[in-house]
């Protein structure tokens, strides 16, 4: 009787390995279309994003290829340093799709940034307007270097 146990026990567990066996490979057969499924939709909203930055950077460079005093000369048109100045003449048009904003001001280390003083840098951030500055490229640049 006991021998009869033991043998009903190893068949027991022989029914249970092709049971995993069975979820294993259905289980694999199954991934397959979900994760491609999974690569498309991160694929499409990466390049989304990197076709935001290549504008972004685009924009940046424009403003960059102007002579250092058009864009100091700026600074004063677009209302001086109180606040972040939003440059009219280099952003893009108000109210075009996807506007890339401007914003110059003379920028002082000393003065948390904002200064109304001729320090010889300025500060150059350039944004979509509908995603606001958290996405911004930003750069500093210098009359004299």
């Amino acid at each position: 009787m006991l021998y009869a146990d033991s043998k009903c026990s190893l068949a027991r567990s022989g029914y249970a390995y092709v049971e995993v066996l069975l979820s294993v490979v259905l289980l694999g057969i199954l991934l397959v279309p979900a994760l491609q499924a999974l690569q498309s939709g991160v694929a499409g909203s990466s390049s989304a994003i990197a076709t935001q930055q290549v504008g972004l950077r685009a924009k940046m460079e424009e403003v960059l290829a102007k002579p250092f005093y058009d864009l100091y000369k700026e600074t004063y048109a677009a209302g001086g340093n109180t606040t972040s100045a939003v440059s009219t003449t280099f952003s893009d048009a108000a109210g075009s799709a996807n506007r890339r904003v401007v914003v110059l001001y003379r920028f002082d280390t000393g003065s948390n940034g904002l200064s109304n003083n001729d320090t010889g840098l300025l500060y150059v951030q350039v944004y979509y307007e509908s995603d606001g500055s958290a996405n911004a490229l930003s750069t500093l640049i210098g009359q004299w270097w």
